[in-house]
């Protein structure tokens, strides 16, 4: 069964450094290890460990969320998946559903309704269904 980390890890990749600053910040702040990607690129050739939760935005310069999740799925990560965007439709949240996302998340981010979705991520690795 998966243990509750108390200082969980989050990747975030989105080519707005306003939202990756601005989540960085405020994760941080709540007691999470955070490292951010400004595009898909640059987290496919990270080294560094797996994360236990990643956000993604939808729309990059260097390919979409979806691609990008599909790529990570077939290295082997398998960590839940916060999808983000500006420009977010019904059609969008199916196709986030489908690809197995956790949550789909407007922006502008609430940060306390992403507080309280890492939160329920958390709940549900350390309880899984």
């Amino acid at each position: 069964m998966a243990q509750l980390v108390k200082y969980p890890s989050v990747h975030i990749v989105d080519d707005d450094e306003a939202v990756r600053d601005s989540l960085d910040a405020y994760l941080t702040l709540k007691g999470m290890r955070v490292k951010t990607f400004s595009s898909a690129f640059d987290i496919l050739n990270d080294k560094s460990s797996l994360p236990h939760i990643l956000i993604l935005d939808v729309n990059m310069p260097d390919g979409d969320g979806f691609a990008l999740l599909e790529s990570l799925r077939l290295k082997g990560h398998v960590a839940p998946v916060i999808f983000i965007t500006g420009l977010g439709d019904p059609d969008m949240r199916l196709r986030a559903s489908r690809a197995g996302a956790a949550a789909f998340l407007d922006k502008p981010i609430d940060p306390h309704l992403l507080l309280a979705t890492l939160k329920r991520l958390q709940a549900e690795r350390r309880h899984p269904s």
